[in-house]
């Protein structure tokens, strides 16, 4: 799905891999799903290719993304809700209710949108 993206804002894998500050080879095992992503990393993806972590794994084929959070530097491969351990759910809930603050904030940016437009 970051590839597809990337290809459709004609942004080449050198530039992504640069402003990502890593290397090219390192980007390139991003896009293939060789790698397990921080939330951080999605985040920095995200911002480049005006995206939130969020819209790109509900883009995505989940079961292809692997999403890491990552919290005090200690990384958890998330899967899917059902597999996950108890430590790990934590984790991923405190990723879900960032989304859906997100999406509180999107909602209301909209009303307000609509309401001055009408």
């Amino acid at each position: 799905m970051i590839k597809r993206i990337r290809e459709d804002k004609n942004i080449s894998r050198e530039e992504m891999a640069d402003k990502l500050n890593m290397s090219l080879s390192g980007y390139a095992k991003i896009e293939r799903g060789e790698v397990a992503l921080t939330i951080l990393r999605l985040e920095q993806i995200g911002q480049i290719l005006n995206y939130t972590s969020t819209e790109i794994i509900e883009m995505g084929n989940q079961n292809t993304l692997i999403l890491c959070p990552t919290i005090e530097k200690t990384t958890i491969p998330i899967q899917s809700s059902d597999s996950l351990q108890l430590s790990d759910k934590d984790l991923y809930i405190q990723f879900l209710e960032k989304r859906i603050h997100e999406l509180k904030q999107r909602s209301q940016e909209l009303e307000e949108s609509m309401r001055r437009g009408s």
